[in-house]
């Protein structure tokens, strides 16, 4: 998802991040980005089989903490799926240095 918009006011951040919100959750209505399936557990599972401007009129009626928990637990979902979150150490190699005198 592209980062959210900033904006030092406070009443144009507001509207700004709920449009950006309402087209993070349009987004994800339309399928899970993370199988081609559409997973039961998923909060969105029996909203994606409506219409567009169903699922549009259902996402205006959300308040602004249920898009943001929406846009929270797909990031959070799909990151566990596909193994986005999980960190790759690469293994460290100690360098042996030749002894002092040696």
């Amino acid at each position: 998802m592209p980062p959210a918009p900033k904006n030092r006011n406070p009443a144009v951040s507001l509207r700004d991040r709920r449009a950006w919100l309402e087209r993070q959750a349009y987004e994800l209505s339309q399928s899970c980005p993370a199988t081609p399936s559409n997973p039961r557990d998923c909060p969105l599972c029996d909203l994606r089989p409506l219409t567009a401007a169903e699922r549009k009129a259902w996402i205006r009626t959300l308040t602004l903490d249920e898009l943001e928990y929406l846009t929270t637990y797909h990031t959070t979902c799909y990151a566990t799926k596909t193994g986005a979150c999980a960190v790759q150490v690469k293994p460290h190699r100690r360098r042996l240095r030749p002894a002092a005198g040696a």
